[in-house]
This record gives structure tokens, C-alpha cells and sequence, in this order.
């Protein structure tokens, strides 16, 4: 028996909070309960008129999930990763995500400045080498004033293990950050 065929399958399972990018033949749409939503249709995706999100609200259901303990390729309240956090997180008001920051190029929604960041953007950093500039890492933003950014993501470093917030200048992120990303 060879080896490659088990060296193979951890790299064929790599998906959520991956510095690697996949091939957009390899990415699958997001996927609501209710229904599917193409990632070609993302762009005109708004809510609709009947339904107001506060970024309050988002605020509110995000931080019900602090200390949820991290799990590599989670998307429940058993265990997320970050993209299954903010997957999870937004789906809850029926906006669908792409599930792994790979596919999070695309997001065609309105990118933003850090200096223009809103409370419900989400911040999409680099993986843990910040050389390797495509996405592998994302939050939910918080808190934005007074020199401050915090943001609430699923981090899986062993000093802020699971679902935590963070303040984006008081942390190693400001040399990953790559974009901020508004949905509504």
C-alpha cells in the first residue's frame, strides 16, 4: 500500500480559514435551508424591504456564541471555524456567505477602507504568514471608534482559543488585514 493516497486526503479536506485559494470549479455556492443562492447572484443580494437588520442585532446574536470552543472545518454551535462562524452568524438572518475564506474574493458586495469600517463588515485577513496574501482568516466587526476596531471571529491560536473579540490594533492582524467586506 502507498502512502499518497492518505497524504492526499487531508490536503482533498483543506476548506474553511485556508490561505490557499481554490479554483472557482471547486467552490460550491453558499447554501440556505430555505433556499439556494448562486454566488454569481451575490452581488444583488439585499434584504428585503420587510426585514430591517440592525448592526445591533448582528452584534447581539454574534456575541451569544463567546466561548464557543474552535473546531476546524465547524459551522455549528458544537464547534466553528471562522468561516463557519460568520456563515453561521449570517445565515441566521437569511444572508448566505461562501462557506471558506477562499471563496471570499467572491464576495461582490461593497469593499471598503479599514478607516471606513461599520459595525456587521466583515474583515477578511491573510492566514497566519502574512506574505501569502489571499484570504485565510475573517471576523465580524463589533465595535468601530475612538481608535478602536474590535471584531468577533473563530480563532483557533492557543491564547484566544474559539469564538472570541478582538481589538484589530492591539493584535498581530493590522499586517494580514487584506479588506473589510459590507453586506448590507
Amino acid at each position: 500500500m502507498t502512502l499518497k493516497p492518505l497524504l492526499l486526503l487531508p490536503l482533498c479536506l483543506m476548506a474553511a480559514c485556508s490561505s490557499a485559494s481554490l479554483p472557482s470549479s471547486k467552490v460550491s455556492a453558499p447554501v440556505n435551508n430555505a433556499k439556494s443562492t448562486p454566488q454569481s447572484s451575490l452581488a444583488a443580494q439585499s434584504l428585503p424591504s420587510d426585514q430591517s437588520l440592525s448592526n445591533e442585532e448582528l452584534v447581539s446574536y454574534a456575541r451569544k456564541y463567546l466561548g464557543t470552543r474552535y473546531v476546524w472545518g465547524g459551522s455549528t454551535p458544537k464547534g466553528f471555524d471562522c468561516s463557519g462562524y460568520i456563515q453561521y452568524v449570517y445565515r441566521h438572518f437569511d444572508i448566505d456567505i461562501p462557506r471558506t475564506t477562499a471563496a471570499y474574493p467572491s464576495l461582490y458586495y461593497q469593499a471598503v477602507s479599514i478607516d471606513n469600517a461599520q459595525v456587521g463588515d466583515i474583515i477578511v485577513f491573510t492566514g497566519t504568514n502574512p506574505n501569502i496574501r489571499q484570504p485565510g482568516h475573517a471576523g465580524i466587526v463589533t465595535q468601530v471608534g475612538d481608535g478602536k476596531l474590535s471584531f468577533i471571529h473563530s480563532s483557533s491560536s492557543k491564547k484566544h482559543f474559539g469564538v472570541t473579540e478582538t481589538n484589530y490594533y492591539q493584535s498581530g492582524y493590522p499586517k494580514r488585514f487584506l479588506k473589510l467586506v459590507r453586506v448590507q
